[in-house]
């Protein structure tokens, strides 16, 4: 499912200069020490890469080693840490376009990452489980999580997360017309609602799905 709300990176120091397996090596590492608290061995990084030769391993590890990204102890089992904390990234690679039914265009090289810890970039900002089939229509499903941005008021058109006449809640497109607040579903084919006293608690700015 799209997210909306994504934001671009934060400005961050330079990293040494490093191979594109280098980087992929690097990645990997990381990856597994964020995961489950500590490196992979020599042989469980041949094994992912397809390097069948420990000395070929130990060639990028002392590279990254040189560059200051990790230290090994050569004496301890699991001995590689990143010399830097670290610390999990909200961002994913992008990879392509997707048509459906057409296809698939892979980027020969992927070069941008998309970072969206700017859903959660403030206190302001909490989520929501979905609970029941009602807003299936509007293709969020039970399960799914709504990211909210907390505040009292908002634009025409925006999505907010509302309270419509003190009692039902409702996830709908706001337009405030001359004697009335019109809501619309974002099923176009649905009919708008109409109220005269409409409480918003947030915008909802992203949709989080995990199949």
């Amino acid at each position: 499912m799209a997210k909306k709300g994504i934001a671009k990176s934060e400005t961050r120091p330079p990293q040494p200069a490093i191979t594109a397996r280098q980087r992929e090596i690097f990645e990997y590492l990381r990856e597994k020490i964020i995961a489950r608290g500590y490196g992979p061995t020599v042989r469980e990084i041949g094994q992912h890469f397809g390097i069948t030769s420990p000395n070929g391993v130990m060639c990028h590890l002392k590279a990254l080693e040189k560059k200051g990204l990790i230290s090994r102890d050569a004496y301890m089992w699991r001995a590689i840490q990143l010399t830097e904390d670290p610390v999990p990234e909200a961002a994913l690679p992008l990879i392509g376009n997707l048509v459906i039914g057409q296809p698939l265009e892979l980027l020969p090289e992927p070069t941008t990452r998309l970072e969206f810890a700017g859903l959660f970039a403030s206190n302001a900002h909490c989520c929501l489980r979905v609970s029941g089939p009602g807003l299936l229509d509007d293709s969020i499903a039970e399960g799914d999580y709504l990211v909210v941005r907390r505040q009292a008021d908002c634009r025409d058109g925006d999505l907010v997360l509302a309270v419509l006449d003190e009692t039902a809640t409702a996830i709908k497109r706001y337009y405030r017309e001359r004697l009335r607040i019109r809501l619309e579903s974002l099923n176009r084919s649905k009919p708008p609602i109409f109220a005269n006293r409409v409480s918003i608690i947030g915008l909802v700015v992203g949709v989080i799905r995990q199949y």
